[in-house]
């Protein structure tokens, strides 16, 4: 029976506009969702690693995303104010030398940019998922217009939820999502940048909490402070607070007025029971959540919507293989998520830790056994998110049924 698309995304973010534009670059009819209206001005996200860069490359977008962003090739750590050592990206085995800045509204605007060249996607924004009813061969979607709150009814052959954590698909179709919060919470505000540190980041660990400084694209730098659980959150006050504590754990001065965009944080860790149920996927954030500390939860979704470009071609060209297939995606995708999530939840416990003491013996792990010459190489890959399994780009060899210029 004939469908009004191979494929319904439900969430235009990062991840279900990457997939979008993979699976048009096969040649499948997409249609997305978007809730909003209007494109996230705020940077969110930050960090691209070099197996995203080259799924990017499949688009022909990773130069454009270089040129937009700012090319990360040193990391340091301090703790106390001492230089205990720096991560070296420059020399990666990779096509890809660094960790790319650029803020997630960028992102979501060149991957918006590029889905427009694409004759078989249809992007409506302002749509929401209401309702889904799965047949034989094909699912019934319903979307509700959010400004009319007129139905429009649309039929495909497979449903993906890329609508972030509070996924209303997920909740939709009663997907268990286990899992709980950390014991901490962090403040993060952008600011312009009057350092002179230029690409590079800083991590600054010490006796009274965590800061962490990444350089971003015209003139600004991303400030992370650890906060402890029982101060109580005052919106209003972020980036005062920011400045407050920025000054006193590590000296450097920072202005109220500087500050662009402010938020909050608290780290949880939550995973889908199965990524995919009947004819509904889930891809990015609306199948896990973890730690943001690593930058690692962006970069893991779009190996996710990579992983899944390559299975629903599949899945369609052979629907006699289609279960196969997605249950090596549930399996390889779920068993990443679990090794980047092991390790966010292992370095934020390891920067996290507050006092003298455990302070002294941090300064002696990072500086005397994680920076020794034999293991400082290896940190590059493992912060670069290399030596993750599943996490390679595309396959290139997969068949690629249209083009787009």
């Amino acid at each position: 029976m004939k469908t009004d698309a191979d494929a319904i995304i439900i969430g235009a973010g990062p991840v279900g506009l990457l997939l979008a534009n993979l699976l048009g670059l096969r040649g499948l009819r997409v249609i997305v969702a978007e809730r909003q209206t209007q494109s996230p001005k705020s940077s969110m996200a930050i960090g691209i690693t070099p197996p995203s860069l080259s799924i990017l490359k499949e688009l022909a977008l990773d130069h454009e995303f270089i040129e937009c962003g700012i090319p990360i090739t040193t990391a340091s750590v301090f703790e106390r104010g001492k230089r205990l050592g720096s991560v070296d990206f420059s020399k990666l085995p990779s096509e890809h030398r660094c960790i790319l800045s650029l803020p997630q509204a960028t992102t979501i605007s060149i991957l918006r940019k590029q889905l427009k060249k694409v004759p078989s996607v249809l992007l409506l924004d302002g749509m929401q998922f209401i309702e889904q009813k799965e047949g034989l061969n094909r699912i019934q979607v319903r979307l509700q217009d959010v400004n009319t709150s007129a139905y429009s009814d649309y039929s495909a052959a497979y449903l993906v939820g890329c609508d972030g954590y509070r996924s209303a698909v997920r909740n939709h179709i009663q997907m268990p999502f286990p899992g709980h919060f950390y014991r901490s919470q962090f403040f993060m505000a952008d600011f312009r940048d009057h350092t002179a540190w230029g690409s590079e980041a800083r991590l600054f660990f010490g006796v009274h909490g965590s800061v962490e400084s990444f350089p971003l694209s015209a003139g600004m730098r991303r400030w992370i402070i650890q906060v402890p659980l029982q101060v109580q959150l005052d919106e209003s006050n972020i980036g005062a607070t920011v400045v407050e504590q920025v000054k006193r754990r590590i000296g450097t001065g920072l202005s109220v007025h500087d500050a662009v965009f402010e938020s909050f944080f608290r780290p949880q860790r939550h995973v889908a029971e199965t990524y995919v149920r009947g004819r509904v996927l889930l891809c990015g954030d609306a199948a896990h959540v973890m730690s943001p500390i690593g930058g690692q939860g962006m970069n893991i979704g779009f190996a996710d919507a990579a992983h899944l470009a390559r299975t629903l071609t599949g899945a369609l060209e052979t629907p006699e293989a289609a279960n196969q297939l997605f249950g090596t995606y549930t399996t390889t995708r779920r068993h990443a998520f679990n090794v980047a999530a092991n390790r966010a939840a292992r370095g934020m416990w390891l920067g996290t830790r507050r006092g003298h003491i455990l302070s002294f013996l941090r300064q002696g792990l990072i500086g005397h056994v994680l920076f020794r010459p034999t293991i400082r190489e290896r940190l590059a890959r493992y912060f670069a998110m290399l030596t993750i399994p599943g996490n390679t780009p595309l396959d290139h060899s997969s068949k690629v049924r249209g083009h787009v210029s």
